[in-house]
């Protein structure tokens, strides 16, 4: 088992601690590995009412670890954060996070699957995809325009500003803010409250709720053939480099 990655059970709650906190739980191949399995395993095992999704120490995740990302980079859906990605889309088991501190690129798209999210005032939800000349994943081009409109997620996608829990709750990102204090009890409670009720029938209600899962798997599919495009790109490489140099990229170069 990855130990950046602590995967408990209680009863019917499966738990997926991340706890990398050195590397501000940033994600690497491995740990989305891991992640993957046990959200897969979760649906397969009826005994599984629910998953709760935690960070470590104030802080959700920084996103992916860029070294570790240029090292191997997610080319197609065998890559461990597409088969993270997808375990998550085909789940009906009820998927509930606890958001505190930063939740950077898939910290905040992962929310787009879940079913119930808290978060506490000061999380820091970020979409930096264009940023590094990349685009966004986890079907958030079809996710995010759905849940709060098309201008808004525009808005959200191509400034790639932070916003927090208060702007993430008026959005419909999270459903409650709540002091980091009490932000994971707050979320405990919640998953063992929907892990009790009767597994089959909470299932089925969830796929219905997810009605539109092809469509959102077809986006996901086009998210990554584009995705790939982008790894090769002279503007990806320059916003990478930039941000490991600590610098301004300059795209101006590219356009002569």
């Amino acid at each position: 088992m990855n130990q950046d990655v602590e995967i408990s059970r209680s009863g019917r709650l499966l738990t997926i601690r991340l706890n990398r906190t050195e590397k501000k739980n940033a994600l690497t191949g491995a740990m989305y590995a891991a992640m993957a399995e046990a959200v897969a395993g979760a649906e397969a095992d009826l005994g599984v009412g629910a998953i709760l999704f935690l960070g470590s120490e104030g802080c959700f995740t920084a996103g992916n670890d860029l070294g570790d990302f240029q090292e191997n980079p997610p080319r197609d859906k065998s890559a461990p954060v597409y088969r993270f990605i997808l375990a998550l889309t085909r789940s009906t088991v009820p998927i509930v996070a606890a958001v505190d501190g930063l939740a950077i690129g898939i910290g905040t798209t992962l929310l787009l699957h879940c079913d119930v999210a808290f978060a506490s005032p000061d999380a820091r939800f970020q979409l930096p995809f264009v940023n590094l000349g990349l685009l966004p994943e986890a079907g958030s081009t079809y996710l995010l325009p759905k849940l709060m409109g098309h201008t808004k997620a525009s808005e959200l996608i191509m400034s790639c500003r932070p916003f927090n829990g208060e702007e993430a709750l008026s959005l419909g990102l999270v459903n409650q803010v709540c002091d980091a204090s009490q932000l994971e009890q707050t979320a405990v409670d919640a998953a063992q409250g929907i892990a009790k009720k009767p597994p089959r029938t909470l299932r089925r209600a969830k796929a219905l709720l997810k009605h539109d899962r092809l469509d959102v798997e077809r986006q996901i599919h086009a998210e990554i053939l584009e995705f790939s495009e982008c790894l090769d790109s002279p503007e990806t490489e320059e916003a990478l480099s930039a941000f490991a140099e600590k610098r301004k990229p300059n795209f101006s170069k590219l356009m002569e």
